[in-house]
Formats: C-alpha cells, structure tokens, sequence
C-alpha cells in the first residue's frame, strides 16, 4: 500500500532539492538505527551531510577528498512510483513497513558527480553507491559471492540497481575492504598536503619512477624515495611530493593502504 503521507514527504523532498540546496532524505534524528551517526559540516559542499555509521563517514570523505569531485548526495531518495514498478517488473516485493504493511521511500547512500578531463574537454560522470559492510552480504573477502541469507538484501540492491541502470548512471557496491581506516586516513593525509595543482602526467611519470625506485628496495623509507624520485626525474623534491600526495588521492600511485603513511617509513605498492 502506498501513504499518502509518504507521497507527500518525497514530494516536497524534492521540491526542496530543487531550488538547488541539497538536503539528505534520511537524517540522523530521523533513522532509528542503532551504531555510530554522524552530523558533520562539509567545507566542500558547504552544508551539514548526514552518515549512518562509521563505515559511510570513511567513504563520504574519501569520495569528497578527490580533486575532481564536484558533489557527494548522500541518503538520496528514489521515486517511489518508478521502484514499485521496478519490484513488480522483477518479481520482487517492494520495501515496506512491517508494522503498517505501508511501502516505504528507498534511498541510494551516495551519489557522487566527478568532473573528468579527457583531452582537454571536461564532462560530468555520476555513480550510484550503495555501502554495506561485507559480511552482511557476502560469503567471503572477496565479495565474488552473495549469502544465501541475504537473498531479500540483494533483492533491494538489485531494485536500486535497475533504477540507475534505466537513468544511464553506473551503480557499485562498497564495503569497508574499500574504505579501510588506513585509506581513509591516507586520502585525508594527502589531500591536506596538496598545495599546487599537479599535471597528471607528471604524476604518472612521477608513479612510475616511484615504482621502479621502490622495486630496488622495498624497505626504504617514504622520504627517501621521495628525494631518489625527484633527483631521477629532475624535479625538486616539493613538486614530487605534491605528486605523490596527487597520485595517491587519484590512484596513480598505486599505494597498498596497508597502513598509515609515514614519511620514516616504508610504503607498500600494487
């Protein structure tokens, strides 16, 4: 059954996102939900952002950390009308409330708008993410397989999938193996240290002077290669840092995330 009170609440919701200041559907007052909550202010967004456990916070500021990240929405809600459909077209019993037998609005954890620069011609990309811890769904490490007592969870995410996939917006997702503390804290590092805009192809000459010297010897410390990169490249040794901390946030240095960065200690690469 569908409320009409629900009906209206995602009608203003969007209403209200429509006048171009974001607000999430859930917040924290509003889920009743045991775990850690955070109500937190976003320089970058320049607005309060709501995540519902520690495991959201780490991703949300992962994802907002990224030079080309324009925007992060977390707790988006998805138009009831279209996911009803959804759920009859896949066979699927749409979510409801178990006390009220009344359906509910579902929501995506995060979408996030990136600015990708290929070529010199910009573009905008969005992707869909939805966070789960991993042993809630899959049977191992390697999230290559779903539980089979998370056969009514996968039936939502999958829901939630289509309806990105019928918009043309990619949808993953995540767990904490992709949003460990060591990343989390690595990302936050580095984007602390950056000064300077960095060309990315400097960064992946950078990337790929740091492996060969790192390859040499696997136990020198950070600060060593750093300066070993920088004499190799003919660079000074704060344009390789500002690469170092550029490739780590995009990935082009491929660091392990094994833990955290120190500069008198050694780091790991893929």
């Amino acid at each position: 059954m569908l409320n009409n009170r629900i009906v209206k609440k995602f009608n203003k919701w969007v209403r209200d996102i429509n006048t171009g200041v974001y607000r999430p559907y859930l917040t924290v007052r509003s889920v009743n939900k045991f775990g850690r909550r955070h109500q937190l202010w976003c320089d970058k967004q320049q607005r309060e952002v709501h995540l519902l456990s520690d495991g959201e916070r780490r991703a949300y500021e992962m994802m907002i950390a990224h030079p080309g990240t324009v925007s992060v929405l977390e707790q988006y809600a998805l138009d009831i009308n279209d996911t009803i459909s959804i759920a009859e077209d896949l066979g699927y019993v749409h979510p409801r409330n178990h006390k009220t037998n009344q359906f509910t609005v579902m929501t995506t954890d995060f979408l996030r708008t990136s600015c990708n620069v290929v070529g010199g011609v910009k573009s905008l990309n969005t992707v869909a993410y939805t966070y789960k811890y991993s042993s809630e769904i899959y049977t191992d490490k390697t999230c290559t397989a779903f539980l089979p007592s998370a056969t009514r969870t996968i039936q939502k995410l999958q829901i939630e999938q289509e309806f990105w996939r019928r918009r043309g917006i990619e949808y993953r997702i995540i767990t904490e193996l992709h949003t460990t503390k060591e990343r989390a804290w690595n990302i936050q590092f580095c984007r602390s240290k950056i000064k300077q805009p960095v060309d990315t192809t400097l960064a992946m000459n950078f990337a790929d002077t740091l492996l060969r010297i790192w390859c040499a010897n696997r136990y020198t410390r950070l600060s060593e290669l750093l300066r070993q990169s920088a004499v190799a490249m003919g660079i000074t040794i704060d344009d390789a840092e500002q690469a170092f901390y550029f490739g780590v946030i995009n990935n082009i240095v491929r660091l392990k995330h094994s833990f955290c960065i120190q500069y008198f200690r050694p780091i790991e690469l893929e």
